[in-house]
């Protein structure tokens, strides 16, 4: 019974030093710090979500698609939703795009968002680059209007860039 209660005794005291350890190292290891968007200075970027809205089979077939013409990059669709919108609201921001290669492996695709009001810059923001199999995508992230934000028409400047094309599409939305 002696020997049960010392071994005890010492399983307790080891492993309160390995949870000291383990808290010490823990306090000064250095996480990587969230991605940040970019230069944007006017509104609230969060909660982005990208889903693959066709694969490759159908996105080449769709395109009608020959692997000789190289990097295809088409920028399907760029959408605000609401298009109406007050001060304060949260939008959603969609863009859609399809990519084909000849070899149909991943490449990086940036996509960088830019509002302009009455053609003025209010910040432009960068997408973390990814890397993208063929196919076509969908990428919606929420965007909050300040509470700010002057009435009028705004608009919405999407390029989505890879390593051999670029697309470029802009839509509008009011703030009321």
């Amino acid at each position: 019974m002696r020997i049960l209660r010392r071994g005890l005794l010492i399983c307790l005291i080891l492993t309160g030093l390995f949870a000291l350890t383990l808290s010490d190292t823990l306090a000064q290891m250095k996480f990587p710090t969230p991605p940040t968007w970019g230069d944007y200075q006017w509104g609230v970027f969060n909660g982005n979500r990208e889903y693959s809205r066709q694969g490759r089979e159908d996105a080449v077939a769709r395109h009608n698609y020959c692997p000789s013409g190289g990097c295809v990059l088409r920028l399907e669709s760029v959408e605000v939703r609401p298009d109406k919108a007050k001060r304060g609201q949260t939008m959603v921001l969609s863009t859609t795009y399809t990519l084909l290669t000849p070899d149909g492996v991943a490449i990086p695709v940036a996509i960088t968002r830019q509002v302009l009001f009455h053609g003025a810059s209010l910040g432009q923001t960068k997408n973390l680059d990814m890397r993208k199999l063929n196919g076509t995508w969908t990428q919606e992230i929420n965007f909050t209007l300040p509470q700010d934000a002057r009435p009028g028409l705004y608009t919405l400047k999407t390029k989505v860039t890879t390593g051999y094309a670029m697309a470029e599409k802009e839509t509008q939305f009011l703030v009321e």
